[in-house]
């Protein structure tokens, strides 16, 4: 198919790819073009288009395929995870609750203008 240059977005168009995949072809040779100086910069102009369409990988969303035992696993691991999570999250509030005590312990500690050393041990 031998024309006027096209750009990467047309190429891409025209393909059904996205731009990212028309420049690794570029680069690995599989699509002529030729690099110019245009308006931002240097940009690829594409001579020819290969003749076979270039097809990306087909995403397999076919549930039904999976084994049941899979699925279980699956999901067994999942709402451990989530047990896991549900059980760090307590912790991680009861240690900042526990930080904010302390906070408050140190303000009064330092608030006071006798060092907090010689209140606890002072001499009787």
């Amino acid at each position: 198919m031998t024309r006027q240059a096209i750009s990467i977005n047309q190429a891409a168009a025209e393909l059904g790819v996205s731009t990212r995949t028309i420049r690794r072809h570029i680069k690995s040779g599989k699509i002529k073009a030729k690099l110019i100086l245009g308006n931002y910069g240097p940009e690829y102009q594409i001579i020819e288009l290969p003749q076979i369409q270039i097809k990306q990988k087909p995403i397999d969303n076919n549930i039904d395929q999976i084994p049941i035992q899979t699925i279980d696993k699956v999901m067994s691991m999942l709402r451990e995870l989530q047990e896991k999570n549900l059980a760090l999250a307590a912790q991680l509030g009861a240690a900042s609750e526990r930080i904010r005590h302390l906070e408050n312990e140190v303000k009064l500690l330092s608030s006071h203008k006798i060092p907090w050393w010689r209140r606890i041990f002072k001499s009787n």
